[in-house]
């Protein structure tokens, strides 16, 4: 307890007026001292009483070592209205004060290092320390404390601390001396808390080809006191070329349209939040940009969106349409459609049908015409089957791209490939077939050429020349591989007539198409091209006309 000067005590310690208690000592006033050795009261001056110095009794001097430590002062609690004693141990004993504290306002920083805390005051013993005590009560001892002298104590606690938080504050400091007394600064410290993260760290972001523009990332953080304003730097590293970070209300913004890249690239970088009391908080992140990645459908199947992708480029080729035999108009090309940027669901999936080539007929054939091709499709997506080739002088069937007619017609397949809305144009080709263009039949003229997918129509068989139009030619994409142009779509070429020029050949179209042929069985539309199959002139064996080829579809994001 604190010592506290009473009032007047007179003739060696017989209190002979209670009134003058409550006024305060004068220096010639005496303090009266209980010797328990010999049960006798003595008496010292009020100027005599500092803990070391003479005591006296009487009038007389005596040494502090002729009174023992369990000799007791009496005192007057004023606020009580009570005696009280006082050992002379207690009595001795140096009792701390508070004065100041440096810093009362703990900045957290980044969670790293130590708080460094300076207490100020008087009176601390050689043995001195000092403990922080949370709002609820809980002691954190710190992990160092020096006595810097009798007047200040330096402490230094981990900034990681458990109980070091904004949820415990404000801390009291408490004193305490090596003989037990103690002093209390109540809210003595704060903690000023630095920026809280709600972006976890580490990878941020996929950016696959087929995303590549118009990149949007936010990363986030919150100031746990206030809510005020944080401001992002980016402190380390880089963000991938051609993305940029802004500081903005809701977060640090990456945006942009990352450069391409020949093989996947991570980017390492550390943005530092920083709130208005100057509190940092810094935290690693990563965004990955992926070179093409294609996947080629060659069979139905299911495309599982990777989780990072929500647009990518595809192409869908239906199977061609095949062909006949007697002087017969080639098969008409798959269907196409390129379409870049058709959106897709994140993590999702899209059902994918690659369709089949039309068959080929060999010999006389009450069907006149080859088969259609298969569509194929990829989620809204749909290429139409080519139109099959047609025999004789029967028309060319419609299809994706419209089959050629037999000699003697000039009826060609129309071509039924619709576009395809997108975010900048249209998607979708195919073209009509081209016809036998008999201006001389009496000369058996060439079956007309299927028809591919460039912006022209398979080629008239000339009436007056007995070998067939070539088919047209197909649309070139490198999305299969990223780099190497590869037709696709082109229609089959008619075949001769009347059994002339044998072993010529009409060229099918660049694209898959199948050859058209004399006195032999017709080529073939290429596989996974979607190529239209040659006419034949094989009117009496088995040879006959071309098989259209079988379509694809191919994904790159």
């Amino acid at each position: 307890m604190a010592l506290t000067k009473i009032g007047r005590l007179i003739d060696k310690g017989v209190i002979k007026d209670q009134t003058n208690l409550g006024t305060s000592a004068a220096d010639t006033d005496e303090y009266l001292l209980y010797d328990a050795s010999d049960d006798t009261l003595k008496s010292i001056a009020a100027s005599n009483v500092t803990p070391n110095e003479t005591l006296i009794t009487g009038k007389d001097e005596i040494t502090t070592g002729n009174v023992s430590g369990n000799d007791v002062l009496l005192i007057y609690d004023t606020s009580a209205g009570v005696l009280k004693k006082i050992t002379k141990t207690a009595f001795d004993a140096l009792q701390p004060t508070f004065s100041s504290v440096s810093p009362s306002n703990l900045l957290s920083g980044d969670g790293t290092g130590n708080y460094t805390i300076v207490v100020t005051g008087t009176d601390f013993d050689t043995t001195a320390t000092f403990k922080l005590v949370t709002d609820g009560g809980t002691d954190i001892a710190l992990d160092t404390v020096t006595r810097d002298s009798s007047t200040q104590l330096t402490g230094v606690v981990a900034k990681n601390k458990t109980n070091l938080t904004n949820a415990n504050e404000p801390f009291d400091i408490v004193i305490t001396n090596g003989n037990g007394l103690s002093v209390t600064s109540a809210n003595a410290i704060s903690i000023d808390a630095q920026p809280i993260w709600s972006t976890a760290s580490g990878n941020v972001g996929n950016v696959y080809d087929a995303g590549r523009s118009g990149v949007s990332i936010t990363l986030a953080a919150a100031d746990p006191e206030s809510g005020g304003d944080i401001t992002y730097i980016l402190e380390s590293g880089s963000l991938p070329a051609g993305l940029s970070g802004t500081s903005t209300s809701s977060g640090y913004v990456i945006s942009g349209t990352a450069s391409a890249v020949g093989s996947n690239t991570t980017s390492t970088f550390t943005i530092r939040a920083k709130d208005a009391a100057s509190n940092i908080a810094d935290r690693e992140f990563n965004i990955i940009v992926y070179a093409p990645t294609q996947q080629s459908f060659t069979s139905s199947g299911t495309f599982s969106v990777p989780s990072g992708v929500s647009a990518v480029t595809v192409l869908v080729v239906a199977g061609g349409g095949g062909s006949q035999s007697q002087h017969a108009g080639g098969g008409g090309a798959g269907g196409l459609i390129y379409r870049p940027g058709f959106p897709v669901t994140p993590g999702g999936t899209v059902t994918v049908t690659v369709g089949d080539g039309g068959v080929g007929y060999p010999g006389p054939s009450p069907v006149g015409y080859g088969r259609n091709g298969q569509d194929s499709v990829f989620g809204t997506l749909t290429a139409k089957g080519g139109g099959g080739g047609a025999q004789d002088a029967s028309n060319g069937r419609d299809g994706g791209s419209g089959g050629g007619s037999g000699y003697q017609s000039s009826n060609e397949g129309s071509a039924t490939q619709p576009t395809q809305p997108g975010d900048s144009g249209t998607y979708g080709f195919g073209n009509p077939g081209g016809n036998s263009d008999a201006s001389s039949p009496s000369y058996g003229c060439g079956g007309g050429g299927g028809a591919g997918a460039a912006g022209s129509a398979g080629n008239n068989g000339p009436g007056d020349h007995p070998i067939g139009g070539p088919g047209g030619i197909g649309r070139a994409y490198t999305i299969a591989d990223g780099t190497t142009s590869v037709y696709y779509a082109g229609g089959g070429g008619g075949a001769s007539g009347n059994g002339d020029n044998s072993g010529s050949t009409s060229q099918g179209g660049q694209g898959g198409g199948g050859n058209g042929v004399t006195e032999n069985a017709a080529q073939d539309g290429t596989a996974n091209r979607g190529g239209g199959g040659g006419g034949s002139d094989e009117r009496y064996g088995t040879r006959g006309g071309g098989s259209g080829g079988k379509g694809i579809v191919i994904v790159s994001y």
